[in-house]
């Protein structure tokens, strides 16, 4: 059985869906002002569909704990063709791209930490609605940084309030709407046959407001067997009911098409990193990932007071998945979900609250197919699986922030989820067992957090919660030593700070998660150079670190900006191993950014540190640490029509940006490294009539 990925035949789908909402119970509020918990407001110009930037910075600095938010408006200035490029100044997130392209390896506090596609222990959003299926997993291509207003970044348990348990926390985007979005078109162009066209326009007319973007991209990738192409129409539509009622429909199409060059030893990413894995060569297997994507979601939000807020979505998506690689998989999966949020601010016992109350069922199907690859997808070679995935998540949480003096505020939250994992195999050959299985699993995840704010630009917190994670069908559904994995658990303490004085800002966080049953993801050989993850639970692990974005204006003209990440990740005790430290990423990444502007022009210097990083958990094999810098400069041409120019790796370092994972490399050097692009040249205009 195949479960790392799971496929079906591709077929087109009609979707219709509809949503009825009544409003709610009104409830009566003192409207005595707040500057950490703030009550909710109606504003002509915003619509309560959508969190504005504003909206979003506010609830940052009602966090006890790390949160960031990333102003879309500074991604104008670069390239933004994947999300690594638009994460990559964040706070405590580590993304860093296989090979140019949209797939990463994506991780907050260790999360995934083997993954380097999709995603496991981050709940990834869009305008609020999942992009994650419900088992957890999850993909990138659905998202078109630039049709973002701006992301939301909260990190581990600091996104409960948002209906997320994991161990990384979540990551949101946000998309504009009529009342954020002008009109623009923009075209990039650069190194390796790079070409990116993108045109949006947003919208309002009376009760009515709307938005449409349609982003192309594509590449021939600075690697053989490496091109991407990739095709997003992102929209929405809102209305303003009256009464305190509106209503947002969202619809995303995405095609995106990737060829996957493969991982590379040492030795030959240091002869040629631009050469693929032979056995990933067109000629040979042509592996590929290509995938379609409908999503399409539903929110409405009631208002029936100044102190409560009802918000209700739902969404449904439908993703086909034409995957040769080792063998060729096949996926079609349909998910739906609903999301009932309530929000009341209204005083409590005299002092100043905000309460969160949630509630999530999510459910989705996955048919899949697989096939002996012989020649790629053209020619399928025999039937070597067949099966049916079901996964269901019911999640409740709530969480209350009470304010007791101008100063002090305390949190205190809680999740329960309760989930299913159903995998039915219909094709069993001969001399193999029937690998079907049903997995049940509770969770329970407090959380308690204090704030201290010591004036309006600095503040203070900790926290301490847990988190509660089921294993994906991507990840084996028996451990090596036999047995159905259990869901990973992990208790984590926080504290940090946040502040904005004089010409310093700073966004802080020093953390530490002990964790029980980790999902640790191993690459198995499966023949030749080609290797086939399966999933483990640890016994005990710890995940400790420093989160850490500072800004420094020494002048009006000039800004030094630093992004760092300090990682100590370890088995603990563990029987094999000991207290080594867990493989697939480096122990500290740094970014770092010099920025001068003149007038509507700017000149910037950027350079990326890393430490080494180990591939396999005896620690006996490691990629290289490594520095690049590059430089960019833009500004205004004339009115309405802005220009940039990127260089990136100026010195043409040979480097791996991310690696597989192994059990043990035993010193010896592995087909497991994912070089780093080399020297490149990227231009860009947008133009804004």
């Amino acid at each position: 059985m195949n479960s790392y990925f799971m496929a079906g035949p591709r077929a087109p789908a009609v979707l219709v869906f509809s949503l009825l909402m009544s409003h709610g119970i009104a409830a009566h509020a003192d409207h005595s002002a707040a500057h950490l918990l703030d009550t909710i407001q109606v504003t002509a110009s915003a619509p309560s569909t959508q969190n504005t930037l504003g909206d979003a910075k506010a609830e940052v600095k009602r966090t006890a704990g790390g949160a960031t938010v990333v102003d879309a408006a500074d991604l104008r200035d670069q390239r933004a063709g994947t999300l690594t490029d638009a994460l990559q100044q964040a706070a405590g997130v580590f993304a860093q791209s296989r090979f140019g392209s949209q797939e990463m390896r994506l991780s907050m506090r260790g999360s995934g930490l083997q993954r380097t596609f999709h995603t496991r222990g981050i709940t990834v959003l869009q305008d609020g609605v999942p992009l994650n299926l419900a088992d957890g997993s999850g993909d990138f291509q659905s998202i078109d940084t630039l049709a973002a207003n701006h992301i939301e970044i909260f990190r581990g348990a600091n996104a409960l309030q948002f209906g997320s348990g994991t161990l990384g926390g979540s990551i949101n985007f946000v998309t504009d709407t009529g009342y954020t979005a002008g009109t623009e078109f923009r075209l990039e162009g650069g190194s390796d046959s790079y070409r990116r066209a993108y045109a949006s326009s947003g919208v309002v007319q009376g009760p009515l407001d709307g938005f449409i973007s349609i982003g192309h991209y594509e590449q021939d990738g600075f690697r053989e067997h490496a091109e991407q192409r990739e095709l997003r129409l992102t929209s929405n539509l809102g209305v303003r009911l009256g009464n305190g009622i509106e209503n947002r429909s969202f619809l995303t199409l995405t095609r995106s098409d990737s060829a996957l060059p493969g991982n590379l030893s040492k030795a030959q990413l240091q002869a040629d990193p631009r050469q693929a894995n032979a056995a990933n060569q067109a000629l040979a297997l042509d592996q590929r990932r290509d995938t379609e994507v409908l999503r399409l979601a539903n929110k409405s939000v009631v208002r029936p007071s100044d102190t409560l807020l009802t918000e209700l979505s739902v969404y449904l998506a439908r993703k086909e998945l034409d995957h040769p690689i080792f063998q060729v998989l096949q996926q079609a999966n349909t998910d739906v979900g609903v999301s009932l949020r309530l929000i009341g601010t209204a005083p409590l016992a005299g002092y100043r609250n905000r309460w969160v109350f949630g509630f999530t069922p999510q459910y989705g199907i996955t048919h899949g197919d697989s096939f002996l690859n012989t020649t790629g997808s053209t020619a399928l070679g025999a039937r070597t699986d067949r099966y049916r995935q079901a996964a269901s998540n019911l999640i409740v949480y709530g969480e209350n922030q009470l304010a007791l003096d101008e100063q002090w505020a305390v949190t205190a939250g809680a999740q329960a989820m309760m989930a299913s994992r159903n995998h039915q195999d219909k094709f069993v050959p001969s001399g193999q067992s029937d690998s079907s299985y049903q997995s049940r699993y509770l969770g329970f995840s407090p959380k308690l957090g204090v704030i201290f704010t010591e004036h309006s630009a600095m503040q203070w917190f900790g926290n301490i919660a847990g988190s509660f994670e089921p294993p994906s069908f991507g990840e084996s559904p028996q451990a090596l030593a036999g047995g159905p994995l259990r869901a990973q658990r992990a208790v984590t303490a926080e504290v940090g700070g946040r502040g904005d004085i004089q010409n310093w800002s700073w966004d802080v966080s020093l953390y530490r998660a002990t964790l029980r049953h980790e999902l640790l993801s191993v690459q198995a050989p499966v023949g030749g150079n080609q290797t086939s993850g399966v999933t483990v639970n640890a016994d005990r692990t710890v995940h400790q670190g420093l989160e850490a974005a500072l800004t420094w204006h020494p002048t009006a003209w000039a800004q030094w900006r630093l992004n760092a990440l300090y990682n100590d990740f370890r088995l603990d005790d563990d029987a094999a191993f000991g207290n080594s430290r867990l493989p697939g990423i480096p122990r500290f990444l740094l970014r770092s950014e010099w920025r001068a502007a003149w007038g509507e022009q700017f000149i910037a210097i950027t350079t990326e540190s890393a430490d080494k990083t180990f591939i396999d958990f005896a620690n006996s094999f490691s990629a290289d640490r490594y520095t690049i810098f590059g430089i960019k400069a833009g500004g205004a041409l004339r009115p309405k029509l802005s220009w940039f120019v990127e260089a990136r790796n100026l010195a043409d370092q040979k480097y791996a940006s991310s690696t597989g994972v192994i059990r043990n490399a035993m010193g010896s050097d592995q087909a497991q490294f994912l070089p780093g692009d080399g020297r490149s040249l990227y231009v860009g205009l947008t133009w804004t009539p």
